[in-house]
């Protein structure tokens, strides 16, 4: 088999030095890529682990790390890696940008009030720091997630998703829709008020209805990497 495991967060460039990021830290990516080397590795062949900048990556003769910069970076890795190669699973954990940044302008040119010949410089690799009032204007990303599927029907889909403070039945049903709408096989489900230093409820739901309940990354590392390699191998 192979398969990707995508981990940690995208980062987004305002220049060459300054980028817009989240606060993903990668763990359950790493967790969900240890547990497939130590219980599944004699039916692995090559384990695509596509991580973010900030993001540690597991160390195995079966993981190739590829290091992802932003939306569009990870949009052709996976492009590349699921037209080239026949990938059985992808585990889609990587926290992705919900917007990219468009242009960098002042609120002075916003306003119109810039003097003439007085601008801010906002050219070369750096934008100056002596700006008072940066304005970044950022447009939608595409979705990502949307295109595994459609380049290959045959593999095996992880989405997750992740909420704020919400009802637990509304988490489920919003866990269903991102399913249904990306054809995904399961969805990892779960609330940031229910993740700590030492838990992290997830709630893996399946195509056929029902989800599993776990309560701390292994868990939730050890059943995504049960169920991928239950429903892949039959």
């Amino acid at each position: 088999m192979k398969i990707i495991i995508t981990a940690g967060g995208t980062s987004e460039k305002i220049d060459d030095v300054r980028t817009i990021t989240n606060t993903s830290t990668g763990r359950l990516g790493y967790a969900i890529g240890k547990a497939f080397v130590e219980k599944y590795a004699g039916r692995l062949e090559k384990i695509y682990y596509l991580h973010g900048t900030r993001a540690p990556y597991v160390e195995h003769e079966l993981v190739e790390p590829v290091m992802i910069g932003g939306v569009a970076d990870l949009q052709q890795q996976l492009t590349r890696l699921l037209t080239e190669e026949k990938i059985d699973a992808v585990v889609h954990a990587m926290a992705v940008s919900d917007y990219v940044v468009k242009e960098v302008t002042t609120l002075d040119r916003i306003r119109g009030m810039e003097t003439p010949g007085g601008g801010a410089d906002l050219s070369g690799n750096k934008i100056s720091s002596d700006i008072d009032d940066l304005i970044i204007h950022m447009k939608r990303s595409p979705k990502v997630i949307s295109i595994i599927k459609k380049l290959s029907p045959e593999t095996t889909l992880v989405g997750f998703k992740l909420l704020s403070g919400v009802p637990h039945e509304e988490l489920i049903s919003v866990g269903r829709s991102l399913m249904e709408k990306n054809d995904c096989d399961f969805v990892l489900a779960n609330d940031v008020k229910e993740i700590g230093p030492d838990y992290h409820k997830g709630y893996l739901i399946h195509r056929d209805g029902p989800y599993d309940t776990m309560g701390n990354n292994k868990e939730i590392a050890d059943m995504i990497s049960r169920r991928v390699m239950e429903r892949s191998l039959g």
